[in-house]
């Protein structure tokens, strides 16, 4: 059985680092609107949320020096295994033994890749794989082995679809964490199973099985 798992909103709750790091940066005199304000600005005119674009535009508006700014920065990184979810660990330590754990994750390459090295995790995935591409369609190809079960566990219904069609018989699993960009968006038909945490994952996994 081969197990591809979504990073944020799935393993790892991004909302409690993006708090974290408000917190630190609000400790060196970055307030709740030029957090957000620099916040937003750091995208540019994408998607995806730059850390060190950040911190040089709160850098020249309050004064602040960069490299300050980047130590808090390190220091949330330092903890950002506390932000896994707390049966993201008991799940891959039970299922890395039994089945082929793959990570597909959606972001900008180093600043995910950071979060992603920094949790801790990487020794219980056969593969991390970090893609621009939302849908996740083309990289999910990469992990479907004829003949083979595939479960994606993914809290974005859009990327569950894009699987479907690229390997139909992937058995399409939504993580519902409360969190994320995605907590609203419907289901779509294409989706099998929907959980809120791996202790249902476990059910279903045990079930196929049988």
């Amino acid at each position: 059985m081969r197990i591809v798992l979504d990073f944020d909103h799935t393993l790892y709750s991004s909302k409690s680092l993006y708090e974290a790091i408000k917190a630190a940066f609000g400790g060196l005199g970055a307030s709740e609107d030029i957090f957000q304000q620099t916040f937003q600005l750091s995208k540019g005119k994408g998607m995806d949320y730059k850390p060190s674009r950040q911190m040089r535009f709160i850098a020249r508006q309050t004064g602040v020096a960069e490299a300050k700014l980047q130590k808090a920065f390190d220091k949330v990184l330092k903890i950002s295994p506390n932000f896994l979810y707390p049966d993201s660990i008991p799940f891959l330590k039970k299922y890395c033994k039994t089945a082929e754990i793959f990570m597909l994750s959606y972001g900008e390459e180093k600043f995910q890749r950071q979060k992603i090295d920094s949790a801790r995790i990487n020794k219980y995935f056969k593969i991390i794989k970090v893609t621009r591409d939302i849908g996740k369609s083309k990289s999910f190809k990469l992990f479907a082995k004829k003949g083979e079960k595939i479960i994606f566990v993914e809290d974005n219904p859009q990327a569950l679809l894009e699987a479907k069609k690229i390997c139909p018989e992937a058995i399409a699993v939504r993580m519902r964490r409360g969190e994320g960009k995605y907590a609203e968006t419907p289901d779509n038909d294409q989706i099998d199973f929907q959980i809120e945490n791996f202790q249902e994952l476990e059910a279903i996994i045990e079930k196929l099985k049988n």
